[in-house]
């Protein structure tokens, strides 16, 4: 057994053969820290450390046998750039339908894996997330609840309450809708601001803000966006945002290219949270991909607007090779 040139241990000697003998105990004989150390007279501390020396002399070498065809190192990579709890990587579909659908299942299965009693997950808007709610479940029911982060409950939403999934995930998962009963997007600052004074529509925007995870996906300033495609927009104004920098969008709220927030006309018609209490959400996942979503990916993740991302290879790719 050849050691690590980092190693100065005698092979022959106490240190070297106690060693050995811990890192059988855990890694063959299965022993927990604390087992070893009662039956050693030792510190689940020292046994630790004694583990992490086993490592680094090369008594004990790691390997991960995984699938080269895997996303694993893609999602790893992601992580490791843009400061990530997680990344999930889905194999390749064309763009439209296909993409939506595969980013769907990639982020219903995360979210099975992370959902557990007593958690509030949040419920953006977009095509996307649309789709969820035909891949997502659960192997049991769970008690939790899925909330709307943005108002829609309406007609007079603009139609976005046709993307609304928040029934769908709380039957699926066997726990509580609950929503924001308003528009989207008020007529006026000052009728938004008076739905924000209403004691239940508050409460309903207090508890969108305690999510412990929040889906959303983000879009490009392009006719695809929904405050465009629901009229909210023309393309003057999509060609003004591009022209004085701004690159996308969350929630009807946009962002540059650093992912900060990008004031428009109608912030303060917007009935939901904003980018800063996206940011503050444990568990921020944005679910997009796609050839012109890449710049936005970008910014909102250089912006740490999300903590999770769910994307394509394609994507994945692209946003760990460009500068």
């Amino acid at each position: 057994m050849s050691l690590s040139s980092e190693s100065r241990v005698n092979t022959e000697s106490n240190e070297y053969r106690q060693i050995v003998r811990i890192a059988k105990l855990y890694y063959e004989e299965e022993l927990t820290q604390e087992q070893i150390g009662e039956q050693l007279g030792l510190s689940r501390v020292k046994v630790n450390r004694i583990l992490q020396r086993a490592r680094k002399i090369g008594v004990v070498k790691i390997t991960i046998d995984a699938p080269e065809s895997d996303p694993y190192d893609l999602e790893h990579a992601l992580t490791i750039k843009y400061k990530l709890r997680d990344a999930i990587v889905v194999p390749d579909a064309e763009e439209g339908e296909a993409l939506w659908h595969a980013l769907a299942k990639g982020a219903a299965e995360w979210l099975v894996d992370h959902l557990e009693d007593g958690m509030r997950v949040g419920l953006g808007m977009g095509r996307t997330l649309s789709h969820v709610p035909l891949y997502f479940n659960p192997p049991e029911k769970i008690n939790c609840s899925f909330c709307e982060v943005i108002g829609g409950a309406a007609e007079t939403s603009g139609g976005f309450s046709n993307y609304n999934v928040t029934s769908q995930m709380a039957e699926l998962a066997g726990g509580r809708a609950e929503y924001v009963y308003a528009p989207s997007i008020l007529s006026s600052a000052e009728a938004c601001l008076s739905f924000k004074r209403e004691p239940s529509i508050a409460d309903a925007l207090e508890r969108a803000r305690q999510c412990d995870i929040i889906l959303q996906s983000v879009g490009p300033v392009n006719k695809s966006a929904l405050l465009y495609v629901h009229g909210y927009f023309d393309e003057k104004d999509l060609e003004e945002l591009r022209e004085n920098g701004a690159v996308g969008d969350a929630l009807g709220r946009f962002f540059d290219q650093s992912g900060n927030p990008f004031p428009t006309r109608l912030d303060d018609q917007i009935l939901g949270i904003t980018l800063a209490d996206l940011k503050k959400v444990p568990w921020s996942v944005v679910v997009a991909g796609g050839s012109s979503k890449v710049p936005v990916i970008k910014a909102a993740l250089q912006g740490n607007l999300f903590s999770v991302l769910v994307t394509d290879t394609k994507t994945a790719e692209q946003l760990l090779h460009e500068g």
